[in-house]
């Protein structure tokens, strides 16, 4: 039995740190692959570049030197004016002061950016190597006005689970152990059994007093009676 159980314990161990492990994975394999290889991700949330890219795909990119990006290439980068992250397709690059001076434009739009890129010719650019179909759609969901709803409202009822486990998982642990359960169901009895006792021990010494009294009222009141049918045969 306790082999068994040991053996479960080890399992689930086992597993919840598999999750963790995969999880922290995950949670920095894009940095990793961006500080290290130049590689990184950008998801697609509009149709700017349709119908080379929809919505909810995704671009692979990889950061190259500045100077080797050329008309034609698609480059993922922040706005310089409004911080905005968009990835559109280079329709000009022009020497400017010694710096490149990079135009873009979404595929699906009639009209070129309105603010180029500046970069140094020896800067770095994230430039699409591939496009991956379909998997950023959480990600649009997300950058919706429902979505951000939606997972304010995960992360709050999230947030109360937490505190509600962490800080009743004594009792819950306890609870769920089948022996203690017996245990305090046996204790529970043993004390109503005794309250029950005490109870019914009170209620007989209440009658026993009750039934002493009515006796010596009795008693009373019967040498009383005598005493007076005595007084009243001397006096005839």
């Amino acid at each position: 039995m306790k082999t068994g159980k040991a053996k479960k314990t080890v399992a689930q161990r086992v597993r919840a740190w598999l999750f963790i492990i995969i999880a922290f994975s995950a949670a920095i394999a894009p940095a990793i692959l961006t500080s290290k290889y130049g590689y990184g991700i950008s998801p697609i949330l509009t149709g700017s570049m349709a119908p080379a890219a929809q919505p909810g795909d995704v671009y692979v990119t990889r950061l190259v030197s500045a100077s080797s990006v050329k008309v034609g290439d698609v480059i993922a980068v922040n706005s310089q004016t409004t911080g905005a992250y968009y990835s559109h397709r280079v329709v000009e690059v022009r020497l400017v002061n010694g710096a490149l001076r990079i135009t873009t434009k979404g595929d699906a739009n009639s009209l070129i950016d309105r603010d180029p890129y500046m970069v140094s010719r020896t800067g770095t650019l994230s430039v699409v190597q591939m496009r991956i179909p379909l998997i950023g759609r959480p990600m649009v969901y997300m950058n919706t006005v429902q979505g951000r709803q939606t997972a304010a409202s995960f992360l709050v009822i999230a947030n109360l689970l937490a505190l509600f486990v962490f800080m009743f998982r004594k009792k819950i642990i306890t609870t769920l152990n089948p022996e203690r359960v017996y245990k305090d169901l046996y204790n529970e009895e043993r004390r109503s059994s005794m309250q029950y006792r005490e109870l019914i021990e009170n209620l007989q010494e209440s009658l026993a007093i009750e039934r002493e009294n009515k006796g010596s009222t009795e008693k009373e009141a019967s040498t009383e009676n005598n005493k007076y049918m005595e007084k009243v045969g001397s006096n005839s």
